[in-house]
């Protein structure tokens, strides 16, 4: 038997630690039994555990949500508030610094637009008699891309399936129509089988439409603010709802319900839906901005294991203030909150786990997860293997945790259960595969071939996703600290495990 020794934790403000990231074998093995003697007991970490409770979970929520932070779009002064006082909180932690930050922020750069102003409107066919109003609603009906392009387009709506050009793989949803001088109209999703990571995006489609020469783009993904800064700015682009998308459709008679169903299955369906629309959009113009992930690091005890570490996640950005103020509670102020719970939480335990625990507030998530991007391909140099990622993402509701790619991650997701049963029974814990498009912080990490999954509250609505109503009024404290709790467990154990 290894006999582990510890010294008490000593204070860590100040003291730099180093990270790094490497593709890692996908198998885990858990520790089944309990910690070791020389590990903290049963007793301190059930204690540790306790520190996560709702109420103070909830208070971080309502910091981070409030109008003087401007909805915490990267690159804003109101993301750099949000970023300022979780540097605080985590100084006031004790945890430590990353090499070569020198602090605990992680700086990078990225382009950011805006929207003035826009509009959609549906012209009215000859003899046609609709009592709907023409204008499209903000926010019901569409909204358009944060970070598009500008542009004043009436043309006729073509329909492309899912806006794939892959010919090299057998589908290209152009073959057959002509988009020259048209609005696209594409579903968001892909095919059941098949691999199509490089086609997914939303700027793969958006720019696989600006090449077959269309004028704008649409998306049928619901009708909320995207910011997702990797589009196009050749041309206009928006988010429309599927009730606003079946009106397009409407004169040929059939659904995005119905083709989705044939989507789905492989086949292709692309036609010009013979209804037009004017489309404007007034863009803010373009510049480059500097925004910075914050990094804390809990160091790991073990010196042979000190390239070491398990990232804990969430993104701390959210969707700013146009067309009005989005506080972004759920989404994700309550991830980030739920991160700091975990982060004390670890901190108050006067030993520490065989690896390292970091933790890292995202940047540019909404802008199609930059800051994990950049994290994931410069990460501060020094530890060599990441081990596991859990990434916390809209934790503010439910009665349990989904955690999409626990399937993939069988290890990660044990760990999930055994902390679930020791320090939140009774809160409801369902795995996923990942598949498809990566939209959250995980995705960079699982990509290179490390364990990674991203972890969201489930068993309720999460009321207001990307509109002004994201507010404190529809968090559920305390399905943060049952998460809280879940997640502390389960990282502190990958965290500790034997080799």
């Amino acid at each position: 038997m290894k006999v582990r020794f510890f010294r008490r934790r000593e204070p860590i403000v100040g003291r730099r630690f180093v990270s790094g990231v490497s593709g890692v074998s996908a198998a885990l093995v858990l520790l089944a039994a309990p910690l070791d003697a020389a590990g903290p007991s049963e007793a301190d970490l059930a204690r540790a555990a306790a520190r996560i409770t709702a109420a103070s979970a909830f208070q971080t929520v309502e910091t981070l949500s409030a109008p003087g932070m401007q909805g915490r779009m990267s690159g804003t002064d109101g993301y750099r508030r949000a970023a300022d006082w979780v540097v605080s909180e985590v100084r006031r932690a004790g945890l430590g610094v990353a090499e070569p930050f020198g602090e605990y922020r992680q700086p990078f750069t990225h382009g950011l637009g805006g929207v003035e102003s826009a509009s959609l409107t549906v012209l009215p066919i000859e003899g046609e008699k609709d009592a709907r109003p023409p204008e499209a609603v903000l926010l019901e009906d569409f909204s358009p891309m944060v970070n598009g392009g500008s542009g004043d387009v009436t043309a006729e709506v073509v329909f492309v399936g899912f806006g794939f050009h892959a010919p090299g793989l057998g589908r290209d949803d152009y073959a057959g129509v002509d988009v020259k001088g048209k609005v696209v109209l594409a579903l968001r999703g892909e095919p059941e089988t098949g691999e199509w990571k490089d086609h997914r995006a939303s700027a793969s489609r958006t720019f696989a439409a600006e090449r077959a020469g269309a004028a704008a783009f649409l998306l049928v993904d619901g009708a909320v603010t995207s910011t997702n800064n990797s589009l196009s700015r050749a041309i206009p682009e928006a988010m429309v709802s599927e009730g606003f998308a079946d009106r397009l459709l409407a004169g040929q008679k059939i659904t995005v319900a119905e083709l989705r169903k044939v989507l789905a299955r492989g086949g292709t369906a692309s036609f010009g839906t013979g209804r037009n629309v004017r489309f404007t959009v007034k863009g803010v113009p373009w510049r480059e901005v500097t925004t910075h992930n914050v990094v804390a690091v809990l160091p790991g005890e073990d010196p042979a294991l000190r390239g070491e570490y398990v990232v804990l996640g969430a993104h701390l950005d959210h969707i700013g203030d146009w067309p009005r103020l989005n506080p972004g509670a759920d989404d994700n102020a309550s991830g980030s909150a739920t991160l700091l719970e975990v982060a004390r939480a670890a901190a108050s335990l006067k030993v520490r786990p065989r690896r390292a625990l970091v933790f890292v507030w995202f940047a540019g998530e909404e802008l199609g997860l930059l800051g994990a991007k950049h994290f994931a391909s410069h990460p501060p140099a020094g530890l060599s293997k990441c081990v596991a990622v859990l990434n916390l993402d809209m934790l503010g509701v439910g009665t349990g945790l989904y955690v999409a790619g626990g399937e993939n991650f069988p290890a990660i997701r044990s760990a999930l259960e055994k902390a679930r049963d020791r320090f939140a029974p009774g809160f409801l814990l369902k795995s996923g595969r990942i598949r498809g498009e990566g939209r959250a912080d995980h995705a960079p990490f699982f990509e290179l071939g490390i364990p990674a999954v991203s972890l969201f509250s489930s068993g309720a609505e999460h009321h207001g996703y990307h509109s002004p109503d994201d507010t404190i009024f529809h968090i559920a404290p305390k399905a943060m600290e049952a998460g809280g709790r879940t997640v502390f467990g389960a990282a502190w154990a990958l965290a500790d495990e034997k080799p």
